[in-house]
């Protein structure tokens, strides 16, 4: 059976725009990551990590939110922040009033080595996806996706 006569292979515009995306996102990452690893000694989950705090106020956040925000990973997030931990890039601290309460907090040195991983990640981004697109493709997925990332972050400062 040819691709077109299969009738449970959707025939819309949107399925072709979420595959692009998927695919796009899978290439330009894997690159990202293998070049991160390469040049800072740690993979994307770590950088997701003190991305969130870098952004987040007081440069830290609950547990919970820092696991609502994650972009990479959910599951393991206690296991993933002790490895950061142990490599004195962020730091455990209490929540004053609330006796069981911990926030992750980025020290001097993850946001030092957050500000040097995250000019080289965009540089590599821009080349690896930027740069297959022209300024007028660029402008048009960005204001089609805008809603995905704005909502998301609007909704995230909104249940903290």
């Amino acid at each position: 059976m040819e691709p077109d006569e299969d009738p449970t292979r959707p025939e819309t515009t949107w399925n072709d725009a979420w595959r692009g995306v998927l695919f796009a996102g899978a290439k330009v990452l894997r690159v990202a990551e293998r070049d991160l690893v390469e040049r800072e000694g740690f993979p994307m989950t770590w950088l997701d990590v003190l991305a969130q705090l870098y952004d987040a106020p007081g440069n830290g956040l609950r547990m919970q939110e820092l696991e609502e925000r994650s972009l990479f990973t959910r599951s393991g997030l206690t296991r993933l922040v002790d490895r950061i931990e142990a490599a004195g890039l962020v730091q455990r601290q209490p929540v004053p009033g609330d006796r069981r309460g911990v926030r992750v907090v980025l020290t001097p040195e993850g946001r030092r080595r957050h500000d040097k991983a995250f000019v080289e990640h965009l540089r590599v981004i821009e080349r690896e996806f930027g740069g297959r697109l022209t300024p007028a493709e660029q402008r048009a997925v960005a204001g089609a996706l805008a809603g995905f990332w704005h909502g998301d972050q609007e909704s995230a400062t909104t249940t903290t």
